[in-house]
């Protein structure tokens, strides 16, 4: 099955072709400031949405969106600014819970179909010099929370609970049934 992903990530788009679909990449640019008293989960809710309606496609090829933050106490974390930025996010995570939600949107056409995905997250405790041979030697300026627990940070985890491909970026089996819900609609 065809489909169009509206965004660049690089982790979206190997988890969705691992899924047997092909792919054609269609980033959205849309602002994704967070408004005011606005929830992390209303938020990645939106921005998906957005991202989604901004992504121009042919009625009948699904477009895919897919917006993901980290949450710990009720604040988002979404990329670094830069390194400084990510060692102070990651040490905030350390030895803590967390949350990691991925709003994922399904447009076909103007129909549109949008779920959020929550994974908890429980980081050990993490020294600072970890914390910098981590920065030093893994890619994480475009990842939510500083991390990416497919790499390095994989040894960061304690403890955790619900879809491990939702961390990653992408919730593939809620994806999927989305788009076959849409399928069968039409």
């Amino acid at each position: 099955m065809e489909i169009i992903l509206a965004s660049r990530s690089p982790r979206r788009l190997f988890l969705l072709q691992a899924a047997g679909l092909a792919v054609e990449v269609r980033p959205s640019h849309i602002d994704e400031t967070p408004l005011p008293k606005e929830s992390v989960s209303d938020t990645v809710q939106r921005l998906c949405r957005e991202k989604a309606m901004a992504c121009k496609a042919a009625a009948d090829i699904p477009v895919i969106a897919a917006d993901t933050l980290v949450a710990i106490h009720g604040k988002a974390l979404g990329q670094p600014r830069d390194l400084a930025h990510a060692k102070e996010m990651l040490l905030q995570l350390s030895g803590h819970e967390h949350q990691v939600l991925t709003a994922v949107c399904v447009r076909l056409g103007e129909q549109i179909l949008s779920d959020c995905v929550k994974t908890r997250v429980k980081f050990r405790h993490i020294s600072s010099d970890e914390i910098d041979t981590y920065l030093l030697h893994n890619e994480i300026l475009d990842k939510a929370g500083s991390y990416a627990i497919q790499g390095g940070a994989a040894s960061f985890i304690e403890a955790i609970e619900g879809p491990l491909d939702n961390v990653i970026g992408l919730p593939v089996a809620t994806t999927l049934h989305m788009i076959a819900q849409m399928k069968e609609a039409q």
